[in-house]
């Protein structure tokens, strides 16, 4: 029998949020971003398509709440997924301190302002020492990891924060890099003539 680990996320689509547990294999290297990416399926098939959620409650467009017990979402469709619960557990080895283990890489963190047709999001993304924003953006994976997080639901001017939001870059309208730097609890980001990357 295989052993799994879940973890209770928040899904933010155009027309629903859905908050239910995500099942991945429970090694100390395993992140909620590879569960979401298809690269952590405890399953002898690899999912890509879509992810399962169980004990989910659905939160409608028109103020309904619904609770399934089982939900199969449509990655294409998701446009945020918010780890709950542990606040470092979509990062893996790098939430770690101390030396780390294969396969952590060492990477820095830039201070971003994304936006989606429905959120907008500030925040930390990382890259390596011989990569720039734009190799992290055109990689394959789906979602784009992002720390220290404040999002703004455009339609009702709504706040809110998370310690770590996988962005669907699909989703993504345009990414802008902020000069300042960015420090854990600090509500914006001022910026500075920033560079912005637009999905063509």
């Amino acid at each position: 029998m295989e052993l799994a680990a879940s973890q209770l996320i928040k899904l933010y689509m155009q027309t629903q949020v859905l908050t239910g547990n995500i099942y991945y294999a429970p090694t100390p290297e395993a992140r909620l971003l590879d569960a979401l990416n298809g690269l952590s399926d405890v399953g002898p098939v690899k999912r890509g398509r879509f992810l399962e959620l169980t004990d989910v409650i659905v939160q409608h467009a028109d103020g309904r709440n619904e609770k399934l017990t089982v939900s199969y979402i449509n990655k294409a469709t998701v446009q945020l997924a918010i780890s709950l619960g542990d606040a470092e557990s979509g990062r893996g080895l790098g939430a770690q301190s101390g030396p780390k283990a294969y396969p952590f890489v060492e990477k820095s963190a830039v201070p971003v302002r994304i936006e989606t047709h429905d959120y907008r999001i500030t925040g930390n993304m990382y890259h390596s020492i011989h990569q720039r924003i734009w190799h992290v953006l055109e990689d394959l994976q789906i979602f784009l990891p992002i720390t220290h997080a404040h999002i703004f639901t455009i339609a009702n001017n709504i706040w809110g924060k998370a310690p770590f939001v996988a962005v669907n870059k699909e989703h993504i309208l345009s990414l802008q890099e902020e000069n300042s730097h960015r420090f854990e609890g600090q509500k914006t980001i001022e910026s500075n003539k920033p560079r912005e990357h637009k999905n063509p």
